[in-house]
């Protein structure tokens, strides 16, 4: 166990050694992107931000940098949609991107191809969770009169909350997501191709 400790630090020591040895430019790359990412986290929290003015006070050398990091931030909030609230955040984060590329006719087109396959997802999924559930309650009708012979009365069990429930439908919803994913993946990677080298 020591040595594994001792490899641990050693290897905390080494990324700490070439954070150390990291150039001005590195650093200043690093910072820029960051600066991106923050952009983005303020237009997707705040409804009132605009992007495009925070994005036209750039200076022009740092917005390649300063385009990569709002990027990644709002391609990385384009996920499979649990709820109509996350519906809306996804469009939220489309719009950022619709602003961010407006320069380009077909962004428009992508950012619509993504919100009909989120929206036939999350379509799809709410019509299989309501069927799994059928079925689910269904073999659980036997548990519910098993119980109330027991008991003498009716015992109303939340199949919802069921382990075995949640983890029958975690697995059918993961094959759900894996069928969408490449798809998905594909047209978020579109947004990449279109930033300036």
């Amino acid at each position: 166990m020591g040595e594994e400790i001792k490899s641990t630090l050693e290897i905390v020591l080494e990324k700490v050694e070439k954070l150390g040895k990291a150039s001005k430019e590195e650093l200043r790359r690093e910072e820029l992107i960051k600066e991106g990412r923050r952009l983005a986290a303020k237009f997707l929290n705040e409804k009132d931000f605009s992007l495009l003015k925070a994005l036209a006070a750039v200076k022009p050398e740092d917005k390649p940098l300063i385009l990569r990091g709002v990027v990644d931030t709002l391609v990385r909030n384009i996920v499979f949609p649990r709820d109509e609230h996350a519906i809306a955040e996804i469009e939220r984060a489309l719009l950022g991107l619709e602003q961010v590329f407006a320069a380009f006719p077909q962004v428009k087109q992508l950012t619509a191809e993504i919100k009909k396959l989120l929206l036939l997802f999350y379509q799809q999924q709410k019509q299989i969770y309501e069927q799994f559930k059928q079925q689910f309650k269904a073999q659980f009708s036997e548990v519910e009169e098993a119980l109330k012979e027991q008991y003498g009365e009716q015992i109303k069990v939340d199949i919802e909350m069921q382990p075995k429930f949640q983890e029958e439908w975690r697995k059918i919803k993961g094959q759900l997501e894996e069928q969408y994913r490449q798809q998905l993946d594909y047209l978020k990677g579109l947004f990449y191709k279109m930033l300036p080298a």
